[in-house]
């Protein structure tokens, strides 16, 4: 697939981490709109990738809001920052086919049930890999973030 500059984030993310970021932003602009975010969010990733990827991200979306320790923070749609929770889960579904209990780490300050979630972020992982939207295995990374302000 090639790169998405249509999608946000900070440079230098892979098109399934855009995507993840996007539907994750949409979903949240959603629900500050009290709209309910299940169908329009899954539909629009369905049509960029697949009606599986699109379920699976809203099966995950709804494990993280029923189990969340807080409200996620989350940046306007096409702010090119990354805020903190936007970050934790869109690393945790690239790192949990490798180190789930990383990815448990990563998400636990916003769930309480880390597990569960991280076996949805597992099953998105794959589906995207199927549909040509690989996650890395973001381990590391040298480059500080730069903070953005709102």
């Amino acid at each position: 697939m090639r790169a998405r500059s249509d999608l946000p984030g900070p440079s230098g993310l892979w098109d399934g981490e855009r995507l993840l970021l996007a539907g994750l932003r949409a979903w949240a602009r959603s629900r500050c709109s009290r709209r309910a975010p299940d169908r329009s969010v899954r539909e629009a990733i369905a049509c960029v990738s697949s009606d599986r990827v699109g379920a699976l991200f809203a099966a995950l979306m709804q494990a993280v809001e029923s189990g969340g320790r807080r409200p996620l923070q989350v940046h306007l749609g096409a702010c090119p920052g990354y805020a903190d929770d936007e970050q934790r889960l869109v690393l945790a579904c690239g790192v949990c086919a490798v180190a789930p209990d990383i990815a448990a780490r990563l998400l636990e300050p916003l769930v309480r049930d880390a597990d569960s979630v991280v076996c949805l972020a597992r099953a998105l992982n794959t589906v995207l890999a199927v549909e040509g939207l690989s996650l890395p295995v973001r381990l590391f990374d040298d480059t500080p973030a730069a903070p953005t302000i709102h």
